[in-house]
């Protein structure tokens, strides 16, 4: 199962020392460049520790939107931040079966 994920249900669980249902629940996970920023500054030490080993192994995964996806997240950013319009269009773009977002 292909599985986009935004920054909060990552940022939320790994929040509360629950990270590890993402990985037990879907296996793996793709991340816009957008998401892995807001990540990288989330200010949790414990929980950004956490995002980091989930990168580091591999299941939680960077993945940049493609330039053909680029009019979707223009459109998409006037409504929304820039990583759940890049999580929409990157599962738009991957044929994802499930889209992970809190909006």
């Amino acid at each position: 199962m292909k599985v986009v994920s935004d920054a909060s249900p990552i940022a939320n669980l790994a929040a509360i020392g629950r990270l590890d249902l993402l990985q037990r629940q879907f296996g793996s996970l793709l991340i816009p460049e957008a998401v892995a920023a807001e990540l990288r500054a989330f200010s949790n030490a414990v929980a950004s520790d956490a995002i980091m080993m989930a990168l580091g192994e591999g299941w939680i995964t960077i993945r940049p939107v493609p330039v053909t996806a680029r009019p979707l997240v223009e459109l998409l950013s006037r409504e929304l931040d820039p990583g759940e319009a890049e999580a929409i269009a990157l599962a738009k773009d991957s044929s994802a079966d499930l889209v992970l977002i809190d909006e």
